[in-house]
């Protein structure tokens, strides 16, 4: 019985499909013309969890029901067979198509951004050689040559062939030079039969293409919240420490890591814990906290502490402090554990002592166990971390010397404009800074560290996760500027715009999260599902990725989409 479960659903599903309104909209779609012929091109997709989809496809002349039909019964016996267990379904229907040739082909590839081509290929114009845009990025099919251009990657299609019993699987460009190719587009719809039970429409074409829709975003962001904070916590072994990333295409685990990024992580994910409240978070935070302390906390002399990157070089970075008492700072304010605060006060010491007497700037690198300078300036993130971090400090133990630091450090970030780096950490500060110190001159700092580059964020083809915190902060601040009656300090600033680029950035980031319709196409799908991925970064998976985009959701599900909701009962 247990085989036939998810067969059973998913006939039960392929009907309801075919009887409800979808069925009415793909009666809709015209069919592409290829050479003289109108065709009927329907592509079916089936995966699990463990293992990469297994696609096939189907040719009519007569409509897309009847190629859809043949391609169902074509492989109900195949999926009876060798994969009844199959979780994920997707229907693709060709809905364009562009002939063009094997060298134009070549020199349009050649334009793109890595991983950004986003149509499928047609070797010929029976489709018997053909993939969709999913299996072309999925795979490697395009990649970089040592000549730094991109192009097709001969070995990665041969390999696809082999392991999916392609009948030929000797492919070499060469022997299509000659040829036309064919580019296409597909309308494509998701079925998941162990979570939904119902089919979703997929956006087709542009960057978005085969990811859902969501009519509702404040649900859908609910879901991404939730799922994403729960893969941070799944990636805790039982160490404490995080599996630090994938290379999606061929499940090829990160072999790095980063302490800081470890901390930062960790904060987020306690975010995250805020929203869903699933205590197993707490417990693996803890388990990562211990995990951080016992291998990196060294102290220098008294009650003095760093944390050392032990697998960079025994680097003591100003940034792994800072994101070392956030997460600290996050799990005591959560879980009302004060264990590890004395552990934060510690750390906080270490970031003053960091502190450069010459010129007032903090110093970026020091090397253990000398502590000896290494680089005074590393990355301009690190001074806004340490700052938020000493804020976030101040609010569990009040002790004035930290928002005395962070006062005193605030001058040299006006004196010389560092609102001109952007940066998200340095938001976050200063519209900390103003709940307790309400100054124009910080409201206004906080203003320019997003204005000048809102058209750029609004513009930005890449899912830059750090835009939606950024800005996210930027709004926290305006809403708060308007609670004091200081409108005047928004006299130059761009609010419609601000507003725009914050939601285009919260729908459009949902473009670098690993929906099922998505995750299935790579090696082993269960291990990204659920996170974040860097397109042009080989679709890689890492804790920061998925860090930073949950965190300007958690901003944006609590303090965005309650205005929104608001105004739209205001006009209901």
């Amino acid at each position: 019985m247990e085989k036939m479960t998810n067969l059973q659903q998913f006939k039960t599903a392929v009907e309801r499909f075919q009887t409800n309104k979808r069925s009415q909209s793909i009666k809709e779609l015209l069919p592409p013309v290829i050479g003289n012929h109108s065709k009927y091109i329907v592509f079916l997709s089936i995966g699990q969890h463990n293992q990469r989809a297994k696609v096939f496809h189907h040719v009519s002349e007569q409509s897309y029901e009847k190629a859809q039909e043949r391609v169902m019964d074509k492989e109900f016996k195949w999926l009876l067979k060798y994969q009844p267990n199959f979780t994920f379904v997707k229907l693709d229907y060709v809905t364009n198509v562009e002939e063009t040739t094997l060298l134009k082909l070549q020199t349009k590839i050649a334009k793109y951004r890595k991983n950004y081509f986003r149509k499928g290929i047609a070797f010929d114009s029976d489709f018997s050689l053909s993939f969709l845009e999913q299996e072309v990025n999925g795979n490697a099919f395009i990649r970089e040559a040592k000549n730094g251009v991109m192009g097709i990657d001969e070995l990665n299609i041969r390999h696809y062939l082999k392991v999916n019993r392609y009948k030929v699987f000797n492919f070499t460009v060469n022997a299509y030079a000659q040829k036309n190719i064919y580019l296409f587009d597909t309308q494509g719809y998701f079925f998941d039969v162990t979570e939904n039970r119902k089919w979703t429409e997929l956006y087709s074409g542009g960057l978005a293409n085969g990811i859902r829709k969501a009519p509702n975003l404040k649900r859908e962001i609910e879901q991404i919240t939730k799922k994403s904070t729960l893969f941070l916590e799944q990636e805790i072994t039982s160490s404490g420490k995080f599996n630090y990333g994938y290379f999606s295409a061929f499940d090829k685990k990160i072999g790095t890591y980063n302490i800081l990024r470890h901390s930062s992580s960790l904060y987020s994910m306690l975010e995250g814990y805020e929203v869903i409240g699933d205590k197993k978070i707490l417990a693996s935070a803890k388990k990562s906290i211990d995990y951080l302390i016992s291998t990196s906390l060294v102290y220098r002399h008294g009650e003095t502490a760093y944390i050392v990157d032990k697998a960079n070089a025994d680097e003591i970075k100003l940034g792994s402090n800072a994101t070392a008492i956030l997460a600290i700072t996050k799990y005591t304010e959560v879980s009302q554990d004060k264990s590890y605060i004395a552990y934060a006060q510690h750390l906080a010491n270490g970031i003053l002592e960091m502190r450069n007497k010459e010129d007032g700037h903090y110093t970026h690198v020091l090397q253990y166990p000398t502590f000896d300078v290494k680089d005074k300036f590393r990355i301009i993130y690190y001074e806004g971390e340490a700052v938020f971090s000493l804020l976030r400090l101040y609010q569990i133990d009040n002790d004035k010397k930290w928002l005395d630091e962070v006062v005193d450090y605030f001058e040299i970030f006006i004196a010389e404009d560092y609102w001109k780096h952007h940066d998200h950490w340095l938001s976050y500060a200063v519209n900390e800074l103003t709940d307790y110190i309400s100054d124009d001159k910080y409201y206004q700092f906080g203003l320019k560290n997003c204005a000048d580059k809102l058209d750029f964020m609004y513009h930005r083809e890449t899912t830059f996760p750090t835009f939606l915190e950024l800005t996210m902060a930027a709004y926290k601040m305006l809403r708060k500027i308007k609670a004091e009656n200081k409108d005047y300090l928004l006299t130059d600033f761009d609010e419609t715009l601000l507003i725009q680029t914050i939601d285009k950035r919260a729908e459009y980031q949902r473009v670098g999260f690993m929906y099922p319709e998505l995750a299935m196409y790579f090696k082993t799908p269960e291990t990204v599902l659920s996170g974040f991925f860097i397109r042009h970064h080989s679709f890689r998976v890492r804790i920061d990725d998925v860090e930073h985009n949950l965190s300007g959701y958690i901003q944006y599900l609590l303090h965005r989409i309650p205005d929104i909701e608001k105004k739209a009962l205001a006009t209901a």
